[in-house]
């Protein structure tokens, strides 16, 4: 186990915004996971994987904080030809690339993804009209009382972008269906490759996207696009020229300019649209700010 006090929070998150940790804790074996069971308990301790689609607070984050980075029980295995078994901590591209090289159809929607499977579980991550909680039959998670446990698809209420983890505080590993349906195509996964750098900011400091999509038909992204935005930078945090659902860290981005940007973008579409946009992107803060 390591543990690490007053930490550069912006190290752990792909936006590199954050002020300093209070504690951050790395286990490295579920034997160490298990070890954390009273630090899991807290209601403010927070769990995180590569650090997408989350930033922190400029004051830092003075709860615990775990974070998976170290953890070595990453594993991927086929069971009976039926199923695939994977740990919370491989990223999405590796079991992506995994299941291509397998000729595993249905997983090359992952490749971009730059979370982990883990995180991926935690917020029903998807792309190209496809969702990873459509692929999974159990979880083995520590549950909202400190044990490990599986759990069944069938007791987790998900929907577009959104899981009830009330009964979950860590995912520890999943087993995903193998539809063999599905029609393995060799140049999908390049495809979808292609598809990404060619309309995301894939190599620069961003958390993906910001906002959800207010339903399947209206991407946040055409209603931002619609917009005759003049302010397109605050401080420095700027609006994506290839996807403008993607906020862009230049570098001396703060979470202060994040937020005004959202709030910027939101203010807008609600006048002109009359639509609340959801954000995507979670910003953890101390409850006194």
């Amino acid at each position: 186990m390591i543990i690490q006090k007053n930490i550069a929070l912006k190290s752990f998150t792909t936006i590199r915004i954050g002020g300093n940790s209070n504690k951050i804790y790395l286990p490295e074996s579920l034997e160490d996971i298990s070890r954390l069971k009273k630090i899991l308990l807290l209601p403010k301790t927070l769990v995180i994987g590569k650090g997408s689609n989350i930033a922190f607070s400029d004051n830092g984050y003075k709860s615990d904080i775990i974070s998976l980075s170290k953890y070595h029980n990453r594993h991927i295995s086929i069971i009976d030809n039926k199923y695939i078994s994977v740990s919370a901590s491989i990223s999405c591209a590796r079991l992506a690339k995994f299941c291509h090289k397998k000729s595993i159809a249905g997983f090359e929607f992952l490749h971009g993804i730059p979370g982990t499977i883990g995180g991926a579980l935690a917020m029903n991550a998807g792309a190209f009209k496809q969702s990873i909680w459509n692929s999974v039959d159990s979880v083995n998670v520590v549950n909202s009382i400190g044990d490990i446990t599986n759990i069944s698809y069938k007791k987790v209420k998900t929907s577009y972008r959104s899981v009830d983890k009330n009964n979950i505080l860590l995912f520890l590993d999943a087993l995903l269906v193998i539809n063999k349906r599905k029609v393995f195509d060799v140049n999908l996964l390049k495809e979808y490759s292609k598809h990404r750098s060619i309309t995301q900011p894939v190599r620069q400091w961003s958390s993906g996207c910001i906002f959800k999509n207010p339903s399947k038909n209206t991407p946040a992204s055409s209603l931002i696009d619609s917009l005759d935005i003049q302010k397109r930078k605050i401080g420095g945090i700027y609006i994506s020229k290839k996807h403008c659902n993607y906020f862009i860290n230049d570098g001396s981005g703060s979470c202060k300019d994040l937020i005004q940007l959202i709030k910027y973008v939101s203010k807008l579409i609600k006048n002109k649209y009359n639509i609340s946009l959801t954000r995507e992107i979670c910003i953890y803060s101390n409850s006194n700010e």
